[in-house]
């Protein structure tokens, strides 16, 4: 056994990037005794190895359930089965990583362990996500982020709401899958998880390609690689080269494409992940049939055809034969085409009834589940029962002891609890003050942007229907006056144009200080489309290119919040013109459950500490957010811009 490990040892050393820590645990293995510290070992190193070496992170798996079995260690079955399931997830054998996430879980459950029964649920989802089984995996991962909350795992939660994300980016919601994305990023920052960092940026660089932003997609898989090789990451590497060669072959850049695919195939390769790799190969050989290379691409479809043979790849596999039938019948060879087409159609139709025999197989899994889980529940009850029975009799035995240490202690209690109503009374008369003072502050404030957007209304009010009239007036009266003057006294018209100009523009001033002042859009039509007229008007003629997206908001919100908001986004969007030098800008406004989400995003320099923190815009926009129950986070860098997100509670 140590001749094995010491040989293992030589092969993780050269997979890995950091080979003082598997050196460390392997050294420590053969002197370990207990069974608990063994197979966390174990598990741990299964786990480090699982995106490098998925064939002897299964080893490793696989010892630690041993030890398991072998002690009939509920606790230890659980965490190992859900280890190995990952590394069949990580291959691609889904149904098999499926059966060891059950397993996790059931064991997992017997064993009370939380945090183990929390993270089967989400590796359970995202296998009904491979399969796309949306509704499944959407039970699970929120199943999981109930637990990892209630558990204040930050890292579950995170690691759940990117999951969520990536459902929802597949159903088309790209907004709501941006909100967890960036959801789960902002807490894996604030934890300082980078591997969980660099796999938001991942996920976010897809939902990019989705939503055809290919510069913004190509730049974050640009800026995940150099982690992942660093890591040794064979996994990620093969999607993050996968995605990039989809970025060019979308655009068309023939040679990029194929250099990224090729790296794409190694790195799946690398990890035993056959399903990918072929994945890639036929990408890579839709591109020699664009370019006409019918030579190439037979080759690229039959190496691609030898990885995929068994039954868990049978998905592509069906993809690259109808390729082939189609490429052997262009070239004329008719016989072979339909021969290749008929092995396809057999695939076919034997995944429909596969799928129809998942489909009762997890009915009977359910039905066993439930089943274990009712015997767990009953054996629990038998358990309850036996303890209250004993600690009853254990009542009856020393009921007079208790007695007299009851009556002895009585009067003592009685002074103990006096002093703590006391001193919670006190601490409840203080907690009514400081929370009346903060509210009367609050109220305070509330009243003051009342009164200043009184006033606005008032002056606006005065502003187009008294000084405007007025100036229309006197246009009219001075048009009339001047009619027959430049007839008779020619010389004069150009000074009467200009001043008839000079009054026409002094009208037009008039009447977008008063649309400023109070939008007739905001109180006529809601905040969705006074936004909309907003970004058309400011950034019409500043040469910055900015993108507005809704979702649901077709209600409208209370007018106290449509105007907090209106204000706010109007400081931003003038922060950005007048400072940011950016060019492109993002304005989101969403509606979700019992919140409503304000992002403004853009491209230019960022802001500093200071700035975003000490200016006299960012105060504004602090008060104003604390009397409609609203916070503000501000992401920002010089290399990508900055982040404004603003979130209301809505009552």
């Amino acid at each position: 056994m140590r001749y094995f490990l010491l040989h293992l040892l030589f092969t993780v050393i050269t997979l890995t990037t950091k080979p003082d820590e598997i050196d460390s645990l392997i050294n420590i293995l053969p002197l370990t005794t207990d069974k608990y510290d063994k197979a966390t070992i174990l598990n741990d190193l299964c786990l480090k190895l699982v995106y490098s070496d998925p064939d002897s992170s299964l080893v490793f798996g696989k010892m630690a359930l041993a030890i398991g079995k072998s002690s009939n260690d509920d606790l230890i079955k659980g965490k190992s089965f859900n280890r190995i399931g990952i590394v069949y997830d990580v291959k691609n054998i889904w149904d098999s990583a499926l059966i060891y996430y059950d397993s996790a879980l059931y064991f997992s459950i017997r064993a009370a362990d939380s945090v183990t029964i929390a993270s089967a649920y989400n590796n359970i989802g995202l296998v009904y996500w491979n399969k796309s089984l949306y509704d499944k995996a959407i039970d699970n991962f929120f199943n999981s982020l109930k637990l990892f909350e209630k558990l204040g795992k930050k890292k579950g939660v995170a690691n759940t709401y990117n999951n969520i994300g990536l459902i929802l980016m597949e159903q088309g919601r790209d907004s709501a899958a941006l909100f967890y994305q960036t959801s789960g990023l902002r807490i894996r920052e604030e934890i300082g998880d980078e591997n969980g960092i660099n796999d938001s940026r991942l996920n976010i660089a897809l939902l990019y390609w989705s939503t055809k932003q290919y510069d913004s997609s190509a730049l974050n898989y640009r800026r995940v690689i150099p982690f992942y090789l660093q890591t040794n990451n064979h996994y990620a590497l093969g999607t993050a080269y996968h995605g990039l060669a989809q970025v060019f072959e979308v655009k068309r850049e023939w040679d990029s494409a194929l250099f990224y695919f090729d790296k794409a195939v190694v790195n799946h390769l690398e990890v035993g992940n056959n399903y990918k790799a072929a994945s890639s190969l036929l990408n890579k050989s839709f591109i020699y049939n664009e370019m006409g290379d019918r030579n190439n691409e037979l080759k690229i479809l039959l190496r691609a055809g030898e990885l995929v043979k068994d039954k868990s790849t049978e998905r592509v596999r069906s993809k690259i034969l109808f390729q082939l039938a189609l490429l052997y019948h262009d070239l004329g060879h008719y016989k072979k085409s339909s021969e290749i087409f008929l092995e396809f159609k057999t695939i076919r139709d034997s995944m429909y009834d596969v799928d129809r025999d998942e489909k009762i197989e997890q009915i009977k899994v359910q039905y066993e589940t439930e089943k274990k889980e009712k015997a767990l529940l009953e054996q629990k009850a038998e358990n309850e029962r036996l303890e209250k029975e004993k600690a009853l009799a254990e009542v009856r035995v020393n009921n007079r002891n208790i007695w007299i240490i009851t009556i002895s202690g009585a009067g003592l209690i009685v002074i103990l609890l006096m002093l703590y109503l006391s001193q919670r009374t006190k601490r409840k008369v203080q907690a009514e003050k400081d929370a009346a003072i903060i509210q009367e502050r609050e109220n305070g404030m509330k009243a003051i942007f009342d009164a200043q957007e009184e006033e606005r209304k008032r002056i606006a009010k005065d502003l187009h229907d008294g000084l405007g009239q007025q100036i229309s007036a006197i246009k009219l009266f001075f048009q009339g006056l001047t009619r027959g003057i430049t007839d008779l006294n020619p010389e004069l018209k150009t000074g009467i144009n200009k001043i008839n100009n000079m009054i026409t523009d002094a009208g037009t001033d008039v009447r977008t200080i008063s649309h400023q002042m109070m939008p007739r859009a905001l109180t006529e039509l809601g905040l969705a489309e006074a936004l909309e007229d907003m970004i058309d008007k400011s950034f019409s003629n500043s040469g910055i290119l900015c993108k507005f997206e809704q979702y649901k908001m077709e209600e409208r919100l209370p007018q106290h919040i449509e105007i907090g908001l209106y204000r706010i986004a109007q400081e931003l969007l003038n922060n950005i013109i007048k400072h940011s030098g950016a060019v492109k800008v993002e304005v989101q406004l969403m509606r979700i459950e019992s919140h409503c989400i304000l992002i403004v995003q853009d491209d230019g320099r960022g802001i500093s500490s200071n700035q975003n923190s000490e200016g006299i815009g960012m105060m504004n926009i602090s008060n104003r957010l604390r009397t409609i129950n609203g916070e503000l986070n501000v992401e920002s860098g010089s290399d990508h811009g900055t982040t404004a997100t603003i979130r209301i509670v809505l009552e």
